[in-house]
């Protein structure tokens, strides 16, 4: 089953530019200081002068005005992940494991993890099945 997402696109604008951000390829984004770095599927990392809180009050209201979920979620103050993206959340690696290929993951505390699995679950389960794996994979 193909599932297409809707197109959900950041336009940042600086005194001689534009940038286009399609948000559907932003693995997550963290916050660095008074910037905020975006890091692609592709392996990109892309930093931009925007507080973390303000993207995503922007994502928030994109997705509020468009009537679908907000894929952004946090984990902990400083990252907000796109749940779309995400293939697997393990809390024994102390990890998140992104769709991509090859895999990129991104190291997170159990504690995180642990909030950030009850969201996820939460969000998810709305909008699927959830089964439980009782082997130890």
């Amino acid at each position: 089953m193909n599932c297409v997402l809707p197109m959900m696109t950041l336009y940042i604008e600086t005194r001689d530019e534009i940038h286009v951000i399609d948000l559907s390829t932003v693995l997550y984004l963290k916050a660095n200081r008074n910037y905020t770095d975006f890091f692609y599927a592709d392996g990109r990392v892309k930093s931009k002068l925007l507080n973390i809180s303000f993207v995503e009050s922007r994502i928030s209201e994109m997705t509020s005005q468009q009537n679908i979920a907000n894929p952004f979620v946090h984990v902990g103050r400083s990252l907000l992940v796109n749940i779309n993206l995400v293939e697997v959340l393990s809390l024994k690696l102390q990890k998140i494991v992104f769709k991509t290929s090859p895999p990129i993951s991104i190291p997170v505390s159990k504690l995180l993890l642990r909030g950030f699995k009850e969201k996820m679950s939460q969000r998810l389960g709305k909008e699927s099945y959830s089964l439980r794996d009782t082997s130890d994979s």
